[in-house]
């Protein structure tokens, strides 16, 4: 008889146990993971806002530069040309 009231009470303390420290429920943990699903997809997005506007910066750079070098080489070639041209008489 003993055991049977040892076996009930640890069921008991074993069900309370389990109740006071389950995780959240289902619908709990669904809103919780889309909380943090929502959260990471915003940092990501900030992140990729950021990255696309460094690379805009950097093709803007590199453009400039290219125009620049496109226009001292027209500069050299019309000088190559005058210092090729015969000299008037």
């Amino acid at each position: 008889m003993k055991d049977i009231l040892y076996f009930i009470f640890g069921v008991t303390v074993g069900a309370l146990a389990a109740l006071m420290l389950a995780p959240k429920s289902g619908e709990e943990l669904r809103v919780d993971i889309q909380q943090r699903a929502n959260s990471d997809l915003q940092k990501l997005q900030k992140s990729y806002e950021q990255g696309l506007a460094e690379v805009n910066k950097k093709l803007e750079q590199v453009q400039v530069q290219l125009k620049k070098n496109e226009e001292m080489g027209e500069g050299l070639i019309e000088e190559l040309n005058a210092d090729d041209a015969p000299a008037a008489a």
